[in-house]
């Protein structure tokens, strides 16, 4: 098959054993109810009495219905049909809801009798009108125009009298509302228009005046233009502002700088270069007499001093060198270019004696000068930006102040519009009547609506169940035992190989207290020969068992030592090791406690087929040989996964066609999980009486967790009732035709016996028929 074969095939085998585990636990539960049946039946009982009583003292209760008619008649303007009466459908919920309002309630307080307020009695008065509306119901049935009302009370003619009193109330209602009041509603709606224009008006004057309060919003459409003005000059005038901080501070560290200078007699006239602008330094030179002046008169004396090379040079192509002429103007050049020479040199000696003596009074005058002329400029433009400031604190107000005036003008002037629309509307409607009848009138009935008998008991019983059922759910999770042998199965996913009866104690010693040995022709024995068959038809090897239990006093010596006198019955040699060197039952049972056995032999230094010779035990069963306990060693556990043990094993599997090892219980020690490893399988013994299921769950896994095969379990100590679920699995099968003590009517038995026997150990059919004149 292909792997999607594979797949849905697994699918579907899921599926039907998840719907065989649910059937099974439906099937379990319903045999928990029989089984439980009585706390059922108790729960039904009691139930059934409550409501008995709650029937018999119940308060009675009784209904009056009564039925209303409504029409309208006249139409409006709006209307295809003037005189139609259809728009009275549409109002019916109106009509529900006006039924059941206060106004309408109090009109029928007022006319109803004292004598049917049988349900106002123990109430508060303010508390009379809830307490009608709770016990009033009205509907109307789809399509329809008429109103269905009932009333419940304690008494019948008390709930016919309110019901005519709410009738009578919702008709005067209906008059009122509909037919008497359209002069009033349109007096007072125009007494409300009046008021409210008379708002209007003031809140447009008030509009008027905030408007004139602030020149500066301008008509543009946009109402916050006048302020988006007055923040781009605050925004213009913050940038000044900054420029202006910026300067003055420039000018206050100018003028530091310039008295730190002169107090550690620093280079003035450097600082003044490195400090002051063009303009300053202008001025400087021109409060102390330098500057243009000086430039000008170098620039006169170059000029000159062109011309006269210029002179000179016309004059040599006329005259010769020691002309006067040419003399004279080589003197003249030569003294402007040594002035020229020299001027700079005189021009710095002037400037560091004028720096000495008068330049730094000049700057600091300068300088402070500035500082003052800045700081004023910066307090102008700050004394500017505080106004502007202030001027759109009070813009913003008065924009507040027109918006709210804006949003009551807007909602004067909807709610004008709509005590007009409402004054319009009744005076076209006016016309309108509704027509009211009472097609049905309040009912008086003498039979209650509640108790109800055919409720009360249904209810009673679905209680009761429903009680009965949880209480025996619940019961049924508390008990953690296993309830039926499909359960076991299920939930331990493992077979059952035999159910065995509780089984009365025989008196005497060895195999004298041996059920199968004593009295082989008892229907008890039964069992154990279905297990002995169980075990040699099962598909795995089983000449080597371990049988156990889930925790002490579960019977697995009794099973085991049964068994193995069900084996040396069918002619099987058959050996039995007592491998509960703690607490030996086997030894105790068959009288065998003393030096010789199974510790002997593990602890022997001789040879180990000598010491088993010597410490192997001939029962009086034939074909059966015992090897008890032994004495008492202080490490069991150690001497059974020594290899002498394995060793033993192995020599008893070429002496002897079946063994068993009765081992302690699982969960006590790990004896079983190192002798199951040794052998070819388990026998695990339960017995659901005592065993709960979570440790059965347990020992099942230990076993297989430490790899142990397990063959299946044997359920033991199974009475004869079937109070405990396991009851009906034993007899069937077992209680015809045993138990006779003649010994010509077992013969057949025996023979059955003996042929399943042989047929599962392979002999032939000259072997079986010699086994069975052997028995006979």
């Amino acid at each position: 098959m292909s792997g999607p074969e594979n797949q849905i095939l697994g699918m579907q085998e899921q599926g039907q054993n998840t719907a065989a585990s649910t059937l099974h636990l439906m099937f379990r539960f319903l045999r928990t109810v029989r089984l439980r049946s009585g706390i059922l039946v108790a729960t039904l009982v009691i139930s059934s009495i409550a409501g008995a009583t709650y029937f018999i003292t119940a308060q009675r209760i009784y209904q009056s219905n009564a039925s209303l008619y409504i029409v309208r008649k006249g139409g409006n303007v709006t209307e295809e049909t003037p005189n139609s009466g259809s728009s009275a459908n549409s109002d019916m919920p109106t009509f529900i809801e006006l039924m059941s309002r206060d106004e309408v309630i109090v009109r029928a307080l007022k006319t109803l009798p004292k004598n049917a307020r049988v349900d106002l009695v123990g109430y508060p008065e303010g508390q009379w009108v809830r307490t009608i509306k709770d016990n009033l119901s009205v509907s109307c049935a789809f399509s329809t125009t008429v109103l269905d009302l009932s009333y419940k009370s304690k008494d019948p003619k008390a709930a016919q009298a309110v019901l005519r009193s709410m009738l009578a109330a919702y008709v005067e209602f209906l008059d009122d509302t509909h037919n008497g009041s359209s002069e009033e509603s349109i007096r007072k709606l125009k007494q409300q228009l009046k008021d409210d224009n008379e708002r209007l008006t003031l809140a447009e004057a008030e509009r008027l005046r905030l408007r004139n309060s602030a020149p500066e919003l301008v008509e543009t459409g946009d109402k916050n233009s006048g302020l988006s003005i007055v923040s781009e000059t605050i925004r213009l005038l913050n940038i000044d502002y900054s420029a202006a901080r910026r300067i003055s501070e420039q000018s206050r560290t100018q003028f530091d700088g310039l008295q730190r200078a002169i107090a550690s007699r620093e280079d003035i006239l450097q600082f003044a270069n490195k400090t002051l602008d063009t303009a300053g330094r202008q001025l400087i030179e021109q409060s102390m007499g330098l500057g243009s002046q000086d430039a000008f008169l170098i620039q006169r004396i170059n000029q000159e001093l062109l011309d006269l090379e210029s002179q000179l040079s016309d004059a040599r192509t006329r005259y010769g060198e020691n002309h006067s002429k040419i003399k004279a103007l080589t003197e003249n050049i030569q003294l402007k270019k040594k002035y020229l020479e020299e001027y700079p040199r005189q021009q710095q000696q002037e400037m560091k004696r004028l720096a000495e003596t008068e330049l730094a009074p000049r700057m600091i005058q300068y300088l402070r000068q500035q500082m003052e002329s800045n700081q004023q400029n910066e307090d102008a433009i700050r004394a500017q930006l505080d106004t502007e400031k202030n001027k759109a604190q009070r813009l913003g107000q008065i924009l507040a102040d027109l918006a709210r005036n804006e949003r009551e003008n807007l909602r004067l002037s909807e709610r004008i519009q709509e005590y007009q629309n409402q004054v319009d509307g009744i005076g076209i409607n006016k016309d309108k009547m509704v027509i009211t009848s009472i097609p049905r009138k309040p009912t008086l009935s003498t039979r209650p609506v509640n108790p109800r008998l055919a409720i009360t008991g249904i209810l009673s019983l679905m209680l009761g169940s429903i009680a009965g059922l949880g209480i025996i759910w619940v019961l049924d999770i508390m008990d953690d035992r296993f309830r039926t042998p499909e359960e076991l199965k299920l939930q331990l996913d493992t077979q059952v190989l035999s159910m065995i009866p509780r089984m009365e104690e025989l008196q005497g010693e060895g195999f004298a207290a041996v059920m199968c040995h004593s009295k082989p022709h008892s229907k008890e024995v039964e069992a154990f020969r279905a297990l002995r068959t169980s075990i040699e038809f099962s598909p795995q090897e089983t000449n080597r068992l371990v049988c156990t239990s889930t925790e002490p006093g579960d019977g697995k010596t009794t099973v085991s030592s049964n068994l193995a006198v069900a084996f040396a019955q069918s002619g099987k040699r058959t050996l039995i090791i007592d491998a509960d060197m703690r607490r030996p039952g086997l030894s105790t049972l068959l009288g065998l406690r003393d030096d010789t056995g199974l510790s002997k032999i593990l602890r022997d230094s001789d040879e180990l087929e000598v010491s088993i010779e010597r410490n192997l035990r001939k029962s009086d069963v034939k074909g059966l040989d015992v090897i008890s306990c032994g004495p008492r060693p202080v490490n069991p556990a150690e001497l059974l996964s020594s290899e002498r043990f394995s060793n033993m094993l192995a020599w008893a599997e070429t002496k002897y066609d079946q063994i068993i090892v009765d081992a302690p219980p699982v969960l006590a020690v790990s004896d079983p999980a190192i002798v199951g490893r040794l052998v070819d399988a388990v026998i695990l013994v339960v017995r659901p009486d005592k065993d709960r299921r979570r440790m059965v769950i347990r020992a099942t896994e230990t076993l297989q967790t430490l790899g142990c095969t397990l063959l299946g379990v044997v359920i033991n100590h199974l009475t004869t009732t079937d109070t405990d679920g396991y009851g009906y699995g034993y007899g069937y099968g077992y209680g015809y035709g045993y138990g006779h003590e003649n010994e010509h009517e077992e013969q057949p038995e025996r023979d059955v016996a003996s042929g399943l026997s042989a047929l599962a150990s392979g002999k032939s059919r000259e072997a079986d028929l010699r086994e069975r004149n052997r028995a006979a």
